[in-house]
């Protein structure tokens, strides 16, 4: 394994070899906020283009973390590498390679080795062990088909706050890196795919280090201001932590938000939100011109962008972005917007995805009183 300091020159250079738009702040300018999150980010795990992305705007780096950390990171109910897994799936699903492979990476160094070839290979997880399995599937299953064909959901009640905060945190990076993004760091020299999946272990057995030592609860929650919890992701409320974590995300983005999207996108976006149910999108985008038609000149751009970043994350080009970009918006007001948009469409992904859970709990316990059978056998 290489040195820590070697490491860190490594991480830091790869991952930002594709950045476009937006600038990461470099670690020997960072200073307040963003110096604390860098210090945090490299202490618990390991700094990358997915987070430092936003330092233009440290209290959104900041809550992206805190958000991130506190559900993905933090072994509680749910152990870390099976998170790593189900946000890789979800990464391809949603069509973020630099995400999918950071994560196939990560998914190795838990020494998962089987799961994550399968991952990179998009097999079905044939050789991975049944319980992850049946995780990926369902996770799978969660982006690319109606609710009426989702398999059982492979958690308990008490895993779900992490299960889905998990959700919410790498949607709204998917989305976020998917425009920020140009495309992995890890080429495929040659076109030889078996050369990218060693790579990927290769750097997996690098990140065993991020591993070592057990992630102090909460530690990120200090980071930003305690808020309340917004009643549509009371879904968090039994993991004190991780619904303390959401409250001051989503606040920290509705405060930033307001600096540079206005209510008539919001109303709009809100709207479209509302309305949708997770049905996959026509592939040409003439039904978001529909949603946006009342709205004018950055106003219109600006919700395009939402709107289908939340729907539809894989149709957002580079046209899309560069038309708000036209309008002579800054670094720190793009990182605004865009943060704004990633995490208005993760949080509707999400809380379908509880609505969801939550329908087939309540047919399962319809069910089990049909039939006699206890409920505790639902928890499986």
């Amino acid at each position: 394994m290489l040195p820590k300091i070697l490491r860190y020159w490594l991480f830091d250079t790869l991952s930002v070899q594709t950045m476009r738009y937006v600038h990461a702040v470099p670690s020997r300018k960072a200073h307040g906020l963003t110096k604390r999150v860098y210090d945090m980010i490299r202490e618990d795990f390991f700094k990358n283009g997915s987070l430092t992305s936003r330092s233009a705007v440290p209290e959104l780096m900041a809550a992206i973390w805190t958000g991130g950390r506190e559900s993905m990171l933090v072994a509680d109910r749910v152990d870390r590498t099976t998170k790593d897994a189900i946000s890789a799936v979800l990464s391809q699903e949603n069509d973020c390679p630099y995400c999918e492979d950071m994560l196939v990476s990560l998914v190795h160094a838990g020494g998962e080795h089987e799961a994550a070839q399968d991952i990179f290979e998009q097999n079905g997880g044939n050789s991975t062990n049944e319980t992850l399995r049946r995780q990926l599937e369902w996770i799978r299953s969660l982006v690319t088909q109606d609710a009426d064909d989702l398999p059982q959901t492979p958690f308990i009640d008490e895993q779900l706050p992490e299960v889905l905060g998990t959700l919410m945190a790498m949607s709204d990076i998917n989305r976020f890196s998917h425009v920020v993004m140009a495309d992995s760091p890890v080429s495929i020299p040659f076109g030889i795919v078996a050369i990218k999946a060693l790579v990927l272990r290769i750097f997996g057995g690098q990140l065993v280090a991020t591993r070592a030592v057990p992630l102090a609860p909460g530690r990120a929650l200090h980071l930003l201001p305690s808020a309340e919890l917004p009643s549509d992701l009371a879904w968090a409320k039994s993991n004190p932590r991780v619904a303390d974590a959401l409250s001051r995300w989503s606040a920290t983005v509705e405060r930033e938000a307001a600096k540079a999207v206005s209510e008539d996108v919001k109303s709009v976006v809100t709207a479209s939100l509302t309305a949708w149910q997770g049905e996959r999108m026509p592939l040409s985008r003439s039904w978001v011109d529909a949603e946006t038609g009342k709205l004018s000149g950055a106003d219109r751009d600006i919700a395009r962008l939402a709107i289908v970043l939340a729907k539809a994350p894989y149709q957002v080009d580079e046209k899309m972005a560069e038309a708000v970009l036209r309008h002579a918006v800054t670094e720190a007001q793009f990182v605004r917007i865009l943060a704004w948009a990633s995490f208005t469409g993760a949080r509707r992904f999400t809380n379908l995805v509880s609505a969801w859970i939550q329908s087939e709990r309540e047919h399962q316990r319809k069910k089990t009183k049909i039939e006699g059978i206890p409920d505790r056998v639902l928890v499986a």
